[in-house]
C-alpha cells in the first residue's frame, strides 16, 4: 500500500476522489451513494491510469503497429463502460479507450477483472472486444479458470 503521507500517486488519487465523490469527505470513499451512472466509478477501490502509463501504452501500441503485431490489452479494472458495472471502471476510462480506438488495427481485445460478475461488449466504433472475467469467488471451484484460443486467421 502506498504511504498516504509521501506518495504522489496517493495524493493525486485522494484529490480526484475529493472532487468527484462527496462520500470521500464523509469518510466513506468506497461508497458510490449519490453518484449517477458513469460517475459511480469514482470510488477508492478503483483507480486511474497515470500520464506515464498512458504514454507507455501509446508508445507500445505504436511499436506493435510498426512491427505488424496484434495486441491483447490486460488490465485489472474494466476499460469499456458497456463491459461491466460502471462502479468498477477505470476513473479515466475515456482516455484509455480513446488510445485503444486509435490503434484498433493493432488491439484485438482487452481482458480485465475487478467486476466480480464479469461482462462483455464489442466496441461499436473500433471493433475491439472487451471481456471482464468473473471473479473466482463468484464461481464453483471446478469452474474457476478461463481459456482463450487465439487464431491468426481473423480478428
Amino acid at each position: 500500500q502506498r504511504c498516504p503521507d509521501t506518495s504522489l500517486k496517493h495524493k493525486q488519487a485522494r484529490e480526484i476522489l475529493q472532487t468527484q465523490n462527496p462520500n470521500m469527505n464523509e469518510g466513506n470513499p468506497n461508497s458510490p451513494k449519490g453518484l449517477e451512472d458513469l460517475e459511480r466509478r469514482f470510488v477508492a477501490f478503483n483507480g486511474g491510469v497515470g500520464q506515464e502509463q498512458l504514454k507507455w501504452l501509446r508508445n507500445t501500441l505504436q511499436d506493435a503497429r510498426e512491427l505488424g503485431q496484434h495486441v491483447i490489452v490486460l488490465s485489472h479494472n474494466p476499460i469499456h463502460p458497456e463491459s461491466s458495472n460502471p462502479v468498477c471502471l477505470i476513473w479515466n476510462f475515456q482516455e484509455v479507450l480513446d488510445i485503444l480506438r486509435l490503434y484498433n488495427d493493432v488491439v484485438v481485445a482487452s481482458f480485465s477483472g475487478h467486476a466480480h460478475k464479469g461482462g462483455y461488449c464489442r466496441d461499436e466504433e473500433s471493433g475491439i472486444h472487451f471481456r471482464v472475467v468473473e471473479a473466482a469467488l463468484e464461481n464453483r471451484p471446478e469452474k474457476t479458470y478461463a481459456m482463450v484460443d487465439v487464431y491468426t486467421d481473423s480478428r
